[in-house]
């Protein structure tokens, strides 16, 4: 879709629909002034307490280059990472039996659905195992995001911050950018922190994001995912009068 004929017209709803992770990105940069623009405008998320537990370290050119550099190396060497910072997903055990076939069906879908794009095969390891890489190369963006939590912060924090990532997502659809929510960017021991001085004694890192202007050729600029029905997620209770009644 054309999204920059959308901007003056964009709503939330449209924003939202048109929203998808962006593995595809084209090489024109994104203007500084923009970028902030979007950035100080996510900042007005909400968040308990006006506690804004977020930092974001945000790179481009050489920066960018350099950190992919040090994560790469990173994960080809003995990686002595250490215990894990945050689990991404639940483990097994951890979650009803019911609950763990759910979340795998949807895992393995859209891992499914993005190899096909990429013309990767399910039973090729290897190029399963380097497609993955590619999250440590932004998919291609020309910005890179660093998301940190503070490090005190409980649970709440982590959703907070994830409302500041929804409002930065939605803004660039607003101005035709992509995005793509990177969780591989977190549990690399020390190699993050130290490649862009983050205070690990006061920050945890959670994420990475790719932004950049989508490449509309290549089917892998906004592969849409499956999303349950409203009544598989949301219980309403009795009281509310229909539409048809008012």
């Amino acid at each position: 879709a054309d999204l920059t004929a959308l901007v003056d017209a964009m709503d939330v709803a449209q924003a939202l629909q048109l929203r998808h992770t962006c593995r595809a990105f084209l090489t024109d940069p994104v203007p500084l002034e923009l970028l902030q623009e979007i950035l100080a405008t996510a900042n007005l998320a909400p968040s308990g307490g006006n506690t804004q537990p977020w930092h974001l370290y945000v790179v481009t050119g050489a920066s960018l280059n350099a950190l992919t550099e040090a994560a790469l190396k990173h994960l080809s060497g003995s990686r002595g990472s250490g215990p894990l910072e945050y689990k991404v997903y639940p483990k097994k055990e951890d979650l009803p039996a019911d609950l763990h076939q759910a979340y795998m069906s949807r895992r393995i879908k859209v891992a499914q659905d993005m190899w096909q794009l990429m013309g990767v095969k399910r039973e090729d390891k290897a190029e399963r195992a380097k497609a993955l890489m590619e999250n440590f190369r932004f998919w291609g963006a020309p910005v890179g995001i660093i998301v940190t939590v503070d490090r005190g912060g409980d649970k709440n924090a982590w959703g907070h911050v994830g409302m500041m990532l929804q409002s930065l997502s939605l803004l660039a659809v607003q101005y035709g950018l992509g995005t793509a929510m990177l969780e591989a960017w977190g549990n690399l021991g020390n190699c993050v922190y130290e490649a862009l001085d983050i205070p690990m004694e006061r920050e945890v890192i959670w994420c990475g994001v790719a932004l950049g202007y989508p490449d509309s050729s290549s089917k892998l600029s906004d592969m849409a995912t499956e999303r349950r029905k409203l009544q598989e997620f949301c219980r309403i209770f009795p009281g509310f009068e229909s539409k048809s009644k008012l």
